[in-house]
């Protein structure tokens, strides 16, 4: 097995790492501490030098506006002269409005070492006057200065630094040499000999402090390994007695196909005298193993996969090429490092079940496939079944479509063409002298055409409600005006919750269902009053038409092929709402739709 080298860092002693941290630790510490003590010191030399320019640029503004304004070049100049020895000063430029440069002290700088202040030079002249912008003063203060000073500072305070964690280092690697590094050597010296077999041996307790704990529990773990050993022997003994005896194949396996254990009943299963000619054949003739390289990685894979094996049946050959049916229950041996060393495997004769097994699956065989034809014939009907629904939804799609399609043409096309013939009587009639027959003759024409344009307005309603683009309670509502206004029965429209914006399918399928159940009624219900009620509820859309009619026998008109019920489910299985109907005959009818809350979204 090969070995990676050991870290460099692992290599250390205990007290070599615990110093290597503790000049980490104060190492980081100082020069934390330095940084920032550097920082500030070099924020606040800046901010010194940033005010400095402020005043001298402030002070220039006012000392200078009467000889600007008298443009005293001696004057100027010779206020600038007074600070400009300064090492500080980079640039004093003045300059006057409408003239240019005045005066100028310049050395030469890096652009981005400077800290420049503008400031406008103002002049009040006597009275009452505003005051007058007549030039500015650019100040341009170097950082070199501050620069050297803030370089200074910080050799200082890292020299400070540097020292100090000198001296912490020299005082923490006494004190853990004398108190840390003595006793784990004497620990080390100990624990080697227990390691050595020595169990007898005991580590000296020199202090109360950790090290003294430890030495305390490295005895306590001597006597338990002790205890541990004898144990151990004596569950060895019995392990060793149980497995010689056990009746089912007991074995260890390794990733090669080798057995490393067998018990003789493992010997005796694959027909051989004893487990040590097994183990000596296996390892002789690779033929001659009990299981095969295909089959040792797969029980393996097994093992990493899912951690054990439970009654897999495997079947092998005994010694003379017999084959026999086992079955295996296994459990996998690790390394220290976890990963997967050996298999530890119980094998038991399975051979005389197994035929039973195959007898009875070749029956079970033949049964399933008489059940599984019977199976594909039913599966047959309901495809046919389901063509034929789909098939109806198609038609019902294209009813729709062509319903609203002729709605549209009707509309778009015969309605426009009558609605510009009335304009055009209209405008004959304008013609005609009053009271002529000619006259009397264009009203009869227009009363005409009025009375097709309406017509006109009620078959394309009727085909595909204009109502419906502007949602389905709008649509219910026209629907529920118009038969009140067809049949003479007062039919009500209730809506309660917000609108559901529902497709367009789904909206059409819903109103129809209504349009029929209307229908029923005003032909069979001999109705004095219709609700029609869209409500929004937790579980959905709930739509309900009662009436106070005369009722029916459900059954009996379900039995007739009652086309109209009929249309009813089918429309609404389309669109996967439930259809109740409630009806007796003398007490009125129900009829319910519920659509559930899937798919649905709300205005």
């Amino acid at each position: 097995m090969h070995l990676s080298p050991r870290p460099a860092l692992g290599s250390l002693s205990l007290h070599t790492k615990l110093m290597l941290a503790l000049v980490v630790l104060v190492a980081t510490v100082a020069g934390t501490s330095a940084y920032i003590l550097v920082e500030h010191e070099r924020n606040r030399r800046l901010v010194e030098l940033q005010e400095r320019a402020t005043r001298i640029a402030d002070l220039f503004s006012r000392s200078l506006a009467l000889p600007l304004w008298n443009i005293d070049r001696g004057a100027i100049e010779s206020q600038l002269a007074a600070l400009s020895p300064n090492p500080e000063v980079a640039e004093f430029t003045v300059t006057a409005v409408g003239y240019g440069t005045v005066s100028t002290v310049k050395r030469k700088l890096d652009p981005g070492d400077a800290v420049v202040r503008i400031r406008p030079i103002e002049y009040g002249p006597p009275g009452n006057a505003p005051r007058e912008k007549i030039g500015e003063i650019r100040v341009v203060l170097t950082k070199a200065v501050a620069q050297q000073a803030i370089s200074g500072a910080r050799r200082a305070i890292f020299a400070v630094m540097t020292a100090v964690v000198a001296v912490l280092y020299a005082a923490t690697f006494l004190l853990l040499k004398r108190m840390v590094r003595s006793p784990i050597n004497r620990l080390e010296e100990m624990v080697d000999r227990i390691a050595g077999g020595d169990l007898y041996a005991t580590c000296p307790v020199e202090s109360g402090d950790e090290l003294g704990r430890l030495a305390m529990r490295v005895n306590v773990m001597a006597e338990r390994l002790r205890e541990s050993t004898l144990r151990l022997r004596d569950s060895e003994r019995k392990y060793r007695g149980i497995v010689e005896n056990a009746v089912e194949g007991i074995f260890l396996l390794d990733q090669k196909g080798q057995l490393s254990e067998a018990n003789p009943a493992m010997a005796q299963l694959l027909g051989y005298g004893s487990a040590i000619d097994l183990i000596a054949t296996a390892e002789n003739d690779p033929g001659k193993r009990p299981f095969s390289p295909t089959q040792t990685e797969a029980l393996f894979e097994i093992l990493r996969a899912k951690g054990e094996i439970l009654g897999l049946e495997l079947q092998l050959s005994r010694l003379d090429s017999t084959p026999i049916w086992v079955q295996l229950n296994a459990r996998g041996l690790t390394e220290d490092d976890g990963s997967l060393h050996l298999l530890e495997g119980l094998l038991t004769d399975v051979t005389a079940r197994k035929h039973a097994v195959e007898d009875l699956r070749l029956q079970r065989d033949q049964l399933e496939l008489e059940v599984s034809e019977r199976k594909r014939t039913e599966l047959e009907l309901l495809a046919s079944r389901e063509r034929l629904q789909q098939l109806s939804a198609h038609q019902e799609a294209i009813r729709e479509e062509d319903r609203k399609h002729i709605a549209m043409e009707i509309h778009d096309e015969l309605g426009q063409l009558l609605t510009a013939l009335k304009m055009d009587v209209s405008l004959l009639r304008m013609q005609l002298p009053a009271g002529s027959a000619a006259l009397q003759k264009a009203d009869e024409m227009r009363d005409l055409v009025e009375k097709t344009i309406q017509i006109v307005r009620n078959v394309a309603s009727h085909l595909r409600p204009t109502a419906l683009n502007y949602g389905l309670a709008s649509a219910l509502e026209w629907l529920t005006a118009d038969f009140s206004r067809h049949s003479q029965i007062p039919c009500h429209f209730d809506a309660k919750g917000p609108e559901p914006s529902l497709p367009d399918p789904r909206a059409t399928a819903i109103f129809r269902i209504v349009q029929e159940s209307l229908t029923n009624i005003a032909r069979h219900a001999n109705a004095s009053r219709v609700d029609v009620t869209l409500a929004n509820t937790e579980a959905g859309i709930e739509l309900t038409v009662s009436d106070d009619g005369q009722g029916f026998d459900i059954v009996a008109a379900r039995a007739g092929h009652s086309y109209g019920l009929q249309g009813m489910a089918e429309r609404a299985r389309l669109i996967d709402a439930q259809l109740d109907i409630d009806s007796e005959p003398g007490s009125g009818s129900v009829i319910r739709l519920h659509i559930r809350d899937d798919s649905i979204t709300y205005q």
